[in-house]
Protein backbone atom coordinates (compact mmCIF):
# COMPACT_ATOMS: atom_id res chain seq x y z
CA UNK A 1 0.00 0.00 0.00
CA UNK A 2 1.11 3.38 -0.90
CA UNK A 3 2.45 5.47 2.08
CA UNK A 4 1.15 8.54 0.65
CA UNK A 5 -2.87 8.39 -0.96
CA UNK A 6 -2.45 9.69 -4.55
CA UNK A 7 -2.06 13.29 -5.19
CA UNK A 8 -5.28 13.87 -6.89
CA UNK A 9 -4.45 17.49 -8.47
CA UNK A 10 -1.65 16.61 -9.49
CA UNK A 11 -2.86 13.61 -11.03
CA UNK A 12 -5.56 15.94 -12.93
CA UNK A 13 -2.74 18.21 -14.05
CA UNK A 14 -0.92 15.56 -15.46
CA UNK A 15 -3.10 14.21 -17.77
CA UNK A 16 -4.50 17.89 -18.87
CA UNK A 17 -2.02 20.51 -18.19
CA UNK A 18 0.41 20.46 -21.46
CA UNK A 19 -2.51 19.44 -23.76
CA UNK A 20 -4.91 21.77 -22.62
CA UNK A 21 -4.47 24.90 -25.10
CA UNK A 22 -6.04 27.55 -22.26
CA UNK A 23 -5.43 27.21 -18.82
CA UNK A 24 -8.15 29.03 -17.10
CA UNK A 25 -6.83 27.41 -13.69
CA UNK A 26 -3.59 27.90 -13.57
CA UNK A 27 -2.42 28.61 -9.84
CA UNK A 28 0.67 30.77 -10.88
CA UNK A 29 1.16 34.12 -12.31
CA UNK A 30 2.24 35.21 -16.00
CA UNK A 31 6.12 33.72 -16.29
CA UNK A 32 8.73 35.63 -17.84
CA UNK A 33 11.84 34.36 -20.17
CA UNK A 34 15.25 33.81 -18.45
CA UNK A 35 16.64 37.09 -20.00
CA UNK A 36 13.94 39.03 -18.46
CA UNK A 37 15.29 38.54 -15.04
CA UNK A 38 18.82 38.43 -16.48
CA UNK A 39 17.79 42.28 -17.26
CA UNK A 40 16.78 43.58 -13.82
CA UNK A 41 20.73 43.63 -12.71
CA UNK A 42 23.96 45.29 -14.40
CA UNK A 43 26.53 42.55 -15.12
CA UNK A 44 23.82 39.59 -13.97
CA UNK A 45 24.41 37.65 -17.54
CA UNK A 46 27.74 37.69 -17.21
CA UNK A 47 27.85 36.04 -13.62
CA UNK A 48 25.00 33.60 -15.12
CA UNK A 49 27.21 32.31 -17.60
CA UNK A 50 29.96 31.92 -15.45
CA UNK A 51 28.47 29.95 -13.10
CA UNK A 52 30.03 26.43 -12.51
CA UNK A 53 27.91 23.68 -12.07
CA UNK A 54 28.61 22.08 -9.09
CA UNK A 55 27.20 21.53 -5.99
CA UNK A 56 25.84 24.60 -3.84
CA UNK A 57 25.08 25.02 0.02
CA UNK A 58 22.41 22.40 1.36
CA UNK A 59 20.54 25.83 3.47
CA UNK A 60 20.93 27.92 -0.06
CA UNK A 61 23.37 30.16 -1.63
CA UNK A 62 24.13 32.63 1.12
CA UNK A 63 23.97 35.88 -1.29
CA UNK A 64 20.34 34.46 -1.98
CA UNK A 65 19.59 33.75 1.91
CA UNK A 66 20.92 37.25 2.59
CA UNK A 67 18.20 38.91 0.17
CA UNK A 68 15.43 36.32 1.43
CA UNK A 69 16.14 37.64 4.75
CA UNK A 70 15.84 41.09 3.76
CA UNK A 71 12.17 40.52 2.84
CA UNK A 72 10.95 40.14 6.76
CA UNK A 73 10.99 43.21 8.64
CA UNK A 74 13.01 43.72 11.84
CA UNK A 75 10.73 43.20 14.81
CA UNK A 76 10.26 41.08 17.39
CA UNK A 77 8.16 39.85 20.46
CA UNK A 78 7.07 42.54 22.57
CA UNK A 79 9.55 43.77 24.76
CA UNK A 80 12.38 42.23 22.68
CA UNK A 81 12.97 45.12 20.48
CA UNK A 82 14.53 44.72 16.79
CA UNK A 83 15.53 41.43 16.30
CA UNK A 84 17.06 41.46 12.19
CA UNK A 85 16.70 38.33 9.62
CA UNK A 86 19.68 36.79 9.28
CA UNK A 87 20.81 33.78 6.43
CA UNK A 88 20.18 31.30 9.81
CA UNK A 89 16.22 32.26 9.89
CA UNK A 90 16.28 30.99 5.84
CA UNK A 91 16.64 27.34 4.46
CA UNK A 92 15.62 27.59 0.76
CA UNK A 93 14.34 24.37 -1.24
CA UNK A 94 13.50 22.50 -4.30
CA UNK A 95 9.80 24.71 -4.86
CA UNK A 96 7.50 24.63 -1.73
CA UNK A 97 6.34 21.05 -2.02
CA UNK A 98 9.81 20.02 -0.59
CA UNK A 99 10.10 22.50 2.01
CA UNK A 100 6.23 21.09 3.15
CA UNK A 101 7.29 17.61 3.12
CA UNK A 102 10.49 18.04 5.06
CA UNK A 103 9.36 20.63 7.33
CA UNK A 104 6.59 17.46 8.32
CA UNK A 105 8.94 15.08 8.54
CA UNK A 106 11.48 17.04 10.65
CA UNK A 107 8.90 18.18 13.19
CA UNK A 108 5.90 15.22 13.30
CA UNK A 109 5.29 12.34 14.98
CA UNK A 110 2.71 9.49 14.69
CA UNK A 111 -0.29 11.15 17.33
CA UNK A 112 0.62 14.53 17.10
CA UNK A 113 -2.80 16.99 16.76
CA UNK A 114 -2.32 19.23 13.20
CA UNK A 115 -5.22 21.60 12.29
CA UNK A 116 -5.09 22.27 8.48
CA UNK A 117 -7.46 25.08 7.20
CA UNK A 118 -9.66 23.03 4.47
CA UNK A 119 -9.62 22.75 1.47
CA UNK A 120 -6.01 22.69 0.99
CA UNK A 121 -3.32 21.96 -1.02
CA UNK A 122 -3.61 18.30 -0.84
CA UNK A 123 0.23 17.93 0.38
CA UNK A 124 -0.40 20.03 3.59
CA UNK A 125 -2.69 17.73 5.06
CA UNK A 126 -1.94 14.49 3.39
CA UNK A 127 1.84 14.35 4.72
CA UNK A 128 0.75 14.59 8.21
CA UNK A 129 -1.76 11.98 7.83
CA UNK A 130 0.45 9.65 6.20
CA UNK A 131 3.33 10.18 9.58
CA UNK A 132 0.46 8.69 11.74
CA UNK A 133 -1.07 12.32 13.04
CA UNK A 134 -4.29 13.50 14.03
CA UNK A 135 -5.40 15.76 11.28
CA UNK A 136 -8.05 17.84 11.99
CA UNK A 137 -9.42 20.06 9.21
CA UNK A 138 -10.54 24.04 9.44
CA UNK A 139 -13.32 24.35 7.20
CA UNK A 140 -13.44 27.91 5.60
CA UNK A 141 -16.65 29.53 5.93
CA UNK A 142 -18.51 32.45 3.81
CA UNK A 143 -20.01 35.11 5.62
CA UNK A 144 -21.43 38.66 5.02
CA UNK A 145 -18.81 41.21 4.35
CA UNK A 146 -18.92 43.86 7.26
CA UNK A 147 -19.22 47.90 6.91
CA UNK A 148 -21.40 48.12 3.44
CA UNK A 149 -25.34 46.86 3.57
CA UNK A 150 -25.53 44.17 0.77
CA UNK A 151 -22.12 44.23 0.10
CA UNK A 152 -21.54 40.30 -0.50
CA UNK A 153 -19.96 37.71 1.03
CA UNK A 154 -16.23 36.59 1.97
CA UNK A 155 -14.59 33.47 3.04
CA UNK A 156 -12.21 33.24 5.95
CA UNK A 157 -11.82 31.45 8.88
CA UNK A 158 -13.31 31.81 12.58
CA UNK A 159 -10.69 31.53 15.12
CA UNK A 160 -13.53 31.52 17.87
CA UNK A 161 -13.42 27.10 16.23
CA UNK A 162 -9.73 27.04 17.05
CA UNK A 163 -9.90 26.21 20.92
CA UNK A 164 -12.31 23.32 20.12
CA UNK A 165 -10.57 21.79 17.39
CA UNK A 166 -7.11 22.19 18.71
CA UNK A 167 -8.57 21.25 22.50
CA UNK A 168 -5.14 23.07 23.58
CA UNK A 169 -2.85 20.25 22.65
CA UNK A 170 -2.15 21.00 19.02
CA UNK A 171 1.28 20.97 18.03
CA UNK A 172 1.17 22.50 14.71
CA UNK A 173 -1.66 24.76 13.13
CA UNK A 174 -1.42 25.47 9.65
CA UNK A 175 -2.43 28.13 7.23
CA UNK A 176 -2.74 29.28 4.00
CA UNK A 177 -3.59 32.94 3.08
CA UNK A 178 -3.91 34.73 0.57
CA UNK A 179 -5.61 30.99 0.18
CA UNK A 180 -5.68 28.29 -2.28
CA UNK A 181 -8.55 28.18 -3.63
CA UNK A 182 -10.99 30.55 -2.58
CA UNK A 183 -8.53 33.72 -2.46
CA UNK A 184 -9.77 34.15 1.11
CA UNK A 185 -7.57 36.65 3.28
CA UNK A 186 -7.87 36.95 6.93
CA UNK A 187 -8.27 40.26 8.17
CA UNK A 188 -5.90 41.52 10.86
CA UNK A 189 -7.79 40.95 14.04
CA UNK A 190 -8.63 37.73 13.12
CA UNK A 191 -4.61 36.56 11.96
CA UNK A 192 -3.95 38.59 15.53
CA UNK A 193 -6.36 36.24 17.14
CA UNK A 194 -4.93 33.21 15.76
CA UNK A 195 -1.50 34.42 16.69
CA UNK A 196 -2.76 34.58 20.43
CA UNK A 197 -4.18 31.25 20.95
CA UNK A 198 -1.24 29.78 19.13
CA UNK A 199 1.06 31.24 21.97
CA UNK A 200 -1.24 30.91 24.63
CA UNK A 201 -0.84 27.24 23.99
CA UNK A 202 2.53 26.53 22.48
CA UNK A 203 1.72 25.57 19.30
CA UNK A 204 3.96 25.91 15.88
CA UNK A 205 2.34 27.97 13.35
CA UNK A 206 3.19 27.20 9.72
CA UNK A 207 1.50 29.88 7.03
CA UNK A 208 1.91 28.97 3.18
CA UNK A 209 2.70 32.40 2.04
CA UNK A 210 2.62 31.78 -1.39
CA UNK A 211 0.28 34.11 -2.46
CA UNK A 212 1.57 36.52 0.07
CA UNK A 213 2.00 40.34 -1.72
CA UNK A 214 -0.99 39.26 -4.29
CA UNK A 215 -3.60 41.33 -1.55
CA UNK A 216 -5.91 43.31 -3.98
CA UNK A 217 -6.31 45.18 -1.50
CA UNK A 218 -2.15 46.65 -0.73
CA UNK A 219 -3.45 48.14 3.02
CA UNK A 220 -4.64 44.22 4.03
CA UNK A 221 -1.15 43.27 3.66
CA UNK A 222 -0.87 40.56 6.72
CA UNK A 223 2.63 40.39 8.54
CA UNK A 224 4.50 36.93 7.49
CA UNK A 225 4.00 34.50 10.50
CA UNK A 226 8.06 34.32 10.48
CA UNK A 227 7.58 38.26 11.65
CA UNK A 228 4.44 37.87 13.55
CA UNK A 229 5.42 35.31 16.25
CA UNK A 230 8.19 33.85 17.75
CA UNK A 231 6.94 29.80 16.72
CA UNK A 232 5.82 31.07 13.26
CA UNK A 233 7.05 29.72 10.15
CA UNK A 234 6.33 30.97 6.98
CA UNK A 235 6.45 29.24 3.53
CA UNK A 236 7.22 31.11 0.43
CA UNK A 237 8.19 30.59 -3.34
CA UNK A 238 8.89 32.59 -6.43
CA UNK A 239 6.44 30.06 -8.26
CA UNK A 240 3.37 32.48 -7.62
CA UNK A 241 3.56 36.14 -7.01
CA UNK A 242 7.04 36.36 -8.84
CA UNK A 243 5.74 33.71 -11.71
CA UNK A 244 9.02 32.24 -11.61
CA UNK A 245 7.60 28.10 -10.87
CA UNK A 246 10.48 26.99 -13.58
CA UNK A 247 13.08 28.19 -11.11
CA UNK A 248 11.71 25.67 -8.37
CA UNK A 249 12.90 27.78 -5.14
CA UNK A 250 11.24 28.12 -2.00
CA UNK A 251 12.39 28.66 1.46
CA UNK A 252 11.18 28.46 4.97
CA UNK A 253 12.06 31.70 6.80
CA UNK A 254 11.41 31.18 11.41
CA UNK A 255 12.94 32.44 14.31
CA UNK A 256 13.36 28.94 15.25
CA UNK A 257 16.79 28.10 14.23
CA UNK A 258 15.92 24.30 15.70
CA UNK A 259 13.50 23.46 13.64
CA UNK A 260 15.59 24.59 10.34
CA UNK A 261 18.32 22.67 11.38
CA UNK A 262 16.39 19.81 11.62
CA UNK A 263 15.00 20.44 8.48
CA UNK A 264 18.53 20.87 6.94
CA UNK A 265 19.23 16.99 8.07
CA UNK A 266 16.18 15.48 6.61
CA UNK A 267 16.95 17.86 2.93
CA UNK A 268 20.35 15.61 3.17
CA UNK A 269 18.22 12.53 2.58
CA UNK A 270 16.26 14.27 -0.68
CA UNK A 271 17.52 17.14 -2.88
CA UNK A 272 20.68 17.71 -1.00
CA UNK A 273 20.84 21.20 -2.42
CA UNK A 274 18.93 23.32 -5.18
CA UNK A 275 20.12 24.05 -8.83
CA UNK A 276 22.96 26.75 -8.64
CA UNK A 277 22.00 28.39 -11.77
CA UNK A 278 18.42 28.63 -10.38
CA UNK A 279 19.55 30.28 -6.96
CA UNK A 280 21.42 32.51 -9.27
CA UNK A 281 18.63 33.97 -10.84
CA UNK A 282 16.42 33.31 -7.54
CA UNK A 283 18.75 35.97 -6.65
CA UNK A 284 18.14 38.47 -8.58
CA UNK A 285 14.67 37.77 -8.89
CA UNK A 286 14.25 38.27 -4.89
CA UNK A 287 16.25 41.38 -5.25
CA UNK A 288 14.12 42.94 -7.59
CA UNK A 289 10.79 41.29 -6.07
CA UNK A 290 8.85 44.30 -6.32
CA UNK A 291 8.96 44.69 -9.82
CA UNK A 292 7.87 41.30 -10.87
CA UNK A 293 4.97 41.36 -8.44
CA UNK A 294 3.91 44.79 -9.56
CA UNK A 295 4.04 43.25 -13.49
CA UNK A 296 1.52 40.48 -12.07
CA UNK A 297 -0.46 42.43 -9.75
CA UNK A 298 -1.17 44.70 -12.86
CA UNK A 299 -2.52 41.87 -14.77
CA UNK A 300 -4.50 40.73 -11.98
CA UNK A 301 -6.06 43.82 -11.28
CA UNK A 302 -6.85 44.01 -15.32
CA UNK A 303 -8.31 40.10 -15.65
CA UNK A 304 -10.75 40.87 -11.92
CA UNK A 305 -12.24 43.41 -13.93
CA UNK A 306 -13.07 41.14 -16.68
CA UNK A 307 -13.95 38.16 -14.21
CA UNK A 308 -16.42 40.70 -12.42
CA UNK A 309 -18.17 41.50 -15.17
CA UNK A 310 -18.58 37.64 -16.60
CA UNK A 311 -20.18 36.59 -13.35
CA UNK A 312 -22.28 39.06 -13.56
CA UNK A 313 -23.24 38.42 -17.14
CA UNK A 314 -23.41 34.53 -16.76
CA UNK A 315 -25.84 33.97 -13.58
CA UNK A 316 -26.94 30.93 -14.62
CA UNK A 317 -23.52 29.63 -15.66
CA UNK A 318 -21.62 29.96 -12.06
CA UNK A 319 -21.16 32.52 -8.96
CA UNK A 320 -18.47 33.17 -6.97
CA UNK A 321 -17.11 34.41 -3.69
CA UNK A 322 -14.62 37.38 -4.94
CA UNK A 323 -11.30 36.72 -3.82
CA UNK A 324 -9.43 39.16 -1.47
CA UNK A 325 -5.96 38.32 -2.84
CA UNK A 326 -3.81 35.91 -4.47
CA UNK A 327 -5.00 34.76 -8.71
CA UNK A 328 -7.08 32.53 -7.93
CA UNK A 329 -10.99 32.08 -7.20
CA UNK A 330 -13.69 29.27 -6.41
CA UNK A 331 -16.71 29.85 -8.02
CA UNK A 332 -20.03 27.55 -7.66
CA UNK A 333 -21.81 26.18 -10.84
CA UNK A 334 -25.27 27.18 -10.95
CA UNK A 335 -27.27 24.48 -8.96
CA UNK A 336 -25.94 25.22 -5.50
CA UNK A 337 -23.94 22.94 -3.45
CA UNK A 338 -24.29 19.60 -4.83
CA UNK A 339 -26.62 20.28 -6.98
CA UNK A 340 -23.64 20.60 -9.94
CA UNK A 341 -21.00 18.44 -11.42
CA UNK A 342 -18.46 20.13 -12.28
CA UNK A 343 -16.06 17.17 -13.34
CA UNK A 344 -18.30 16.57 -16.28
CA UNK A 345 -18.89 20.01 -17.24
CA UNK A 346 -14.94 20.51 -17.03
CA UNK A 347 -14.32 17.47 -19.13
CA UNK A 348 -17.05 18.49 -21.65
CA UNK A 349 -15.48 22.10 -21.51
CA UNK A 350 -11.84 20.91 -21.96
CA UNK A 351 -12.73 18.59 -24.53
CA UNK A 352 -14.69 21.43 -26.76
CA UNK A 353 -13.18 24.43 -26.28
CA UNK A 354 -9.53 23.25 -25.24
CA UNK A 355 -10.27 25.79 -21.81
CA UNK A 356 -9.08 23.86 -18.82
CA UNK A 357 -10.90 24.62 -15.19
CA UNK A 358 -9.87 22.49 -11.97
CA UNK A 359 -12.92 20.95 -10.42
CA UNK A 360 -13.61 21.35 -6.43
CA UNK A 361 -13.33 16.88 -6.61
CA UNK A 362 -9.54 17.34 -6.49
CA UNK A 363 -9.86 19.72 -3.35
CA UNK A 364 -11.92 16.52 -1.46
CA UNK A 365 -14.42 19.39 -1.46
CA UNK A 366 -18.23 20.11 -2.99
CA UNK A 367 -17.83 18.75 -6.37
CA UNK A 368 -20.00 22.26 -7.42
CA UNK A 369 -17.27 24.24 -7.33
CA UNK A 370 -14.63 24.64 -9.54
CA UNK A 371 -10.95 26.42 -9.38
CA UNK A 372 -10.39 29.52 -12.02
CA UNK A 373 -7.11 31.32 -12.27
CA UNK A 374 -6.43 34.54 -13.65
CA UNK A 375 -2.82 35.95 -13.29
CA UNK A 376 -1.89 34.82 -16.97
CA UNK A 377 -1.74 37.33 -19.31
CA UNK A 378 -3.92 35.51 -21.55
CA UNK A 379 -6.97 34.81 -19.53
CA UNK A 380 -8.82 37.20 -21.37
CA UNK A 381 -8.56 35.03 -24.38
CA UNK A 382 -9.44 32.08 -22.43
CA UNK A 383 -12.50 33.27 -20.72
CA UNK A 384 -13.99 34.36 -24.20
CA UNK A 385 -14.01 31.26 -24.77
CA UNK A 386 -15.26 30.01 -22.42
CA UNK A 387 -18.09 32.28 -22.57
CA UNK A 388 -18.50 31.13 -26.92
CA UNK A 389 -19.13 27.27 -24.89
CA UNK A 390 -21.32 28.59 -22.32
CA UNK A 391 -23.84 30.62 -25.55
CA UNK A 392 -22.99 27.61 -27.92
CA UNK A 393 -24.73 24.73 -24.51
Amino acid sequence: MPFFKPFSLERFFDKHEFSAKYLLCSSDCESVATADILALEPGAQEKFLAQRLGYTETRGEPGLRKAIASLYAETGRKGQGSIPFGNENIIVHSGAEEAILNLYLAMLKPGDRVIVNFPCYQSLSEIPRALGCEVIPWPLQQVPKSGIKNEGTRWTLDPAQLPRLAQDKAKLIVLNMPHNPSGALLTKSEFDAIVDYARKIGAIVLVDEVYRRLEHDPSRLLPSIAEAYENGVALDVLSKHAGLAGLRIGWLASRRTDILDSVAMIKDYNSICSSAPSEVLAGIAVRNLGKLVARNRTIIEGNMKLLRAFFSGYPDFAAWTEPEGGSIAFPCLAGGKGGSDAETMAGRLVAESGVLLLPGKYYGYDESYFRLGYGRANMGEALSRLETWIKKH
